[in-house]
């Protein structure tokens, strides 16, 4: 049943889109049922939406990460004993084995980056549809054809397990082991498509890797320009890009390597940062996920919406990047002592990089109001500019912080690479 799930969704999951009126219908149609399913089935979104009709799904109250934990097991359209489920999957990151399920259920966690970790389920049906959807937008070849698929993930998945089978190889490599050990397996098993986080790309890259793959696909962390650059030029080839979290798969690249959201599974209303410049949060409505409905969910993550239509004709809006998180951005004091400033990742990102011109890596730390850590590759760079710094804080007009230069640390594992973070919070005001 699972490949046959895998199948259906693969074929009827166009390439491209040529039309914005043929997306919104599948939208508005896709919501409409969705909703009316979901109202029945999830005590807490019955609750949630009370007074308001299924036609309204696009004014429903907004949900993120802690309202979803907080009531996650009245969220659920079907009856899962959370606590259990927590117990599996805390069992399941110990052993390294993800197979076991609560009946037809696969259970995960989040990374847990931002503080706080998520949980999502999963049914088998989802999963191969996932799966079939997820192999349209990134096989770049027919699905009957003979293809090797390596995956560099924090935790295996019960769905390549699933949708495996003689001419579709996947092969998980766990980011708990060593690189050197990740990397001699890899190029034993002569993969056709890697998927793996940009640190771990940018690893093979610098180690000067003879790997010879058909496809790179960074996932699972946000692609910094600094190393797009390094593995296109090691690689001498596109680096494509899942964009995805616990709450779903939001975009893909097409192949000019422009990421495009995966609108005819999920709607993205936006919440204006800038709207000017273009940034915004993503409010995601995803009205192909059942098991654990994710409607009008507010993303941490601060996206550039393109201003100009992608050349490869597809008219599913498309993203220049994927700036980084609320809690990335750095809280600066006001020159005239009235509160915080809000400085976004892409400022400091472009003050690091006007440091000096041989910056090959480079990770920017605010440990606090007051202090900064660059940590900066290659080690011993001398005639360091804090002019760009200078200029940002000039132009925000906030306090000048101290800059302090520290080694770099960050050895791709795990953890997930956040090359710009904010290490505090400022005390809640009762």
């Amino acid at each position: 049943m699972s490949k046959l799930s895998t199948l259906f969704r693969y074929f009827f999951t166009p390439k491209k889109f040529n039309s914005r009126n043929r997306i919104e219908k599948i939208q508005n149609s896709g919501m409409r049922k969705h909703a009316k399913f979901v109202r029945k089935n999830s005590p807490f979104y019955a609750r949630h939406w009370k007074g308001l009709k299924d036609e309204q799904w696009a004014e429903f109250p907004l949900i993120d990460k802690s309202i979803m934990m907080e009531n996650l097991e009245d969220l659920l359209t079907v009856r899962i004993d959370v606590n259990k489920a927590k117990s599996l999957a805390d069992d399941a990151e110990k052993s390294r084995d993800f197979s076991p399920k609560i009946g037809p259920y696969s259970i995960g966690y989040s990374s847990g980056t931002s503080g706080s970790r998520g949980m999502h389920f999963v049914s088998e049906k989802e999963q191969a549809g996932w799966a079939g959807f997820m192999l349209a937008r990134g096989l770049d070849g027919s699905i009957f054809s003979k293809h090797r698929i390596g995956l560099i993930l924090r935790a295996n998945s019960n769905t390549f397990e699933s949708v495996g089978s003689n001419r579709i190889k996947f092969k998980f490599y766990d980011l708990m082991k060593p690189l050197e050990e990740i990397h001699e397996s890899i190029l034993q098993d002569k993969l056709d498509i890697l998927i793996g986080p940009p640190s771990v790309l940018r690893y093979l890259s610098d180690v000067k890797s003879p790997l010879k793959v058909r496809k790179l696909v960074s996932a699972a962390e946000v692609l910094d320009e600094i190393d797009r650059t390094h593995i296109e030029a090691h690689f001498g080839q596109i680096v494509h890009q899942f964009y995805s979290s616990t709450e779903g798969e939001i975009a893909a690249t097409c192949e000019l390597g422009t990421l495009h959201l995966n609108e005819e599974i999920m709607v993205i209303q936006k919440q204006w940062v800038d709207q000017e410049k273009g940034w915004y949060h993503p409010i995601i409505s995803d009205f192909k996920r059942r098991t654990q409905p994710i409607i009008r969910y507010r993303l941490n993550d601060i996206l550039v919406a393109s201003k100009q239509p992608c050349k490869c004709g597809d008219v599913r809006e498309s993203i220049d990047s994927i700036m980084g998180r609320q809690d990335d951005i750095f809280l600066l004091k006001k020159n005239d002592d009235e509160g915080f400033e809000q400085v976004i990742p892409d400022f400091i990102r472009r003050a690091v990089m006007q440091m000096h011109p041989e910056i090959t890596a480079y990770c920017a730390i605010q440990k606090s109001p007051e202090e900064i850590e660059i940590q900066l590759l290659p080690e011993g760079l001398e005639d360091i500019s804090l002019q760009g710094f200078k200029q940002v804080w000039q132009n925000m007009k906030t306090i000048e912080p101290s800059i302090t230069l520290a080694k770099y640390s960050f050895k791709p594992s795990t953890t997930k690479l956040r090359r710009i973070r904010r290490d505090f919070d400022l005390p809640s005001k009762n």
